[in-house]
């Protein structure tokens, strides 16, 4: 029988300071990205984005009794939504990315050099299983939305986002007022007009029509799809990766031989996803095992 583990307060305070971020950041509403802000209802979303602001500097200022780090964690709760809309797509992965590190270290390091610890003494409990499960649900509110962002600006930089090339270009040409022949292609062409200006306006539109159909049920199955890698990195069965994504390719196997733009777009978002979990359950691996020592023991007897 292993002794349970015990940890400093320090430790405790940072993981549920992680956890309330997560939330915040990620478990209340999805932020608009600057494709999506048309038919985004930001009425709604301001409203819950003042309601975060408020979550997270009552609930920081509870824990933490310091007036600089529940600053800090009010400008992270307030700054990482608005960037993700005003920044251009292609860095979103990168903004996310640098987002999740500064919110990981500064309160680490903060708390670390002032040696802060939380008011809130959760005596029933052991301090290394709530810590345990703090970067349990900070782990799994990152893959599934954070993740969504650092895939989804992955896949702009790459120039593989799922996209209706016919129908964007029917409706530019129509809506230029372009003469069109009976096969839908411009008559630019016979009447001897110059068409490079219509090339590049074609090119611009086809760039920015996403497939929203194919890019929700990709959404929704990269979330599925991380959730599950976690979780088998985190149990240590590495081997099980190959086959899930064996598995996942195989059943759309079809499509990779009618377009070449969906198997890239497949392919990139598919490895952007798998990294986003890898990291992620070893992160919750290692995690895990420092705050449960009773997990390696059994995986050891096992």
């Amino acid at each position: 029988m292993i002794a349970p583990k015990i940890i400093s307060a320090e430790l405790l305070l940072w993981t549920e300071i992680l956890l309330l971020w997560s939330f915040v950041s990620y478990g209340i509403a999805a932020d608009p990205l600057k494709e999506e802000a048309q038919r985004f209802r930001w009425q709604g979303w301001s409203w819950l984005l003042a309601f975060r602001v408020v979550v997270m500097a009552v609930v920081a200022y509870a824990m933490t009794r310091s007036i600089v780090l529940t600053l800090f964690l009010l400008f992270i709760a307030l700054v990482q939504p608005l960037l993700r809309f005003r920044l251009p797509m292609r860095w979103v992965a990168e903004c996310e990315s640098l987002c999740v590190a500064v919110a990981v270290l500064v309160p680490l390091l903060y708390i670390r050099h002032f040696h802060l610890a939380s008011p809130w003494q959760l005596q029933p409990f052991d301090g290394a299983r709530v810590g345990a499960v703090c970067v349990a649900g900070t782990t799994f509110l990152f893959i599934v939305r954070g993740g969504t962002y650092i895939v989804r600006g992955i896949l702009r930089k790459a120039g593989t986002l799922p996209s209706r090339k016919e129908e964007s270009i029917l409706t530019e040409v129509t809506a230029l007022d372009v003469p069109l022949s009976e096969d839908g292609v411009s008559m630019a062409a016979s009447i001897g007009a110059p068409q490079a200006d219509v090339e590049i306006v074609l090119e611009s539109d086809i760039e920015i029509s996403v497939d929203l159909k194919e890019l929700n049920r990709g959404r929704l199955i990269g979330n599925l799809e991380r959730i599950v890698l976690t979780i088998v990195v985190a149990a240590g069965s590495y081997s099980a990766l190959g086959f899930l994504i064996a598995a996942k390719g195989l059943v759309r196997f079809e499509e990779f031989e009618k377009s070449r733009e969906f198997t890239e777009y497949f392919l990139v978002g598919s490895l952007s996803s798998v990294l986003v979990a890898l990291a992620a359950g070893l992160v919750l691996r290692h995690a895990l095992l420092a705050l449960f020592p009773e997990l390696l023991a059994f995986q050891m007897q096992s």
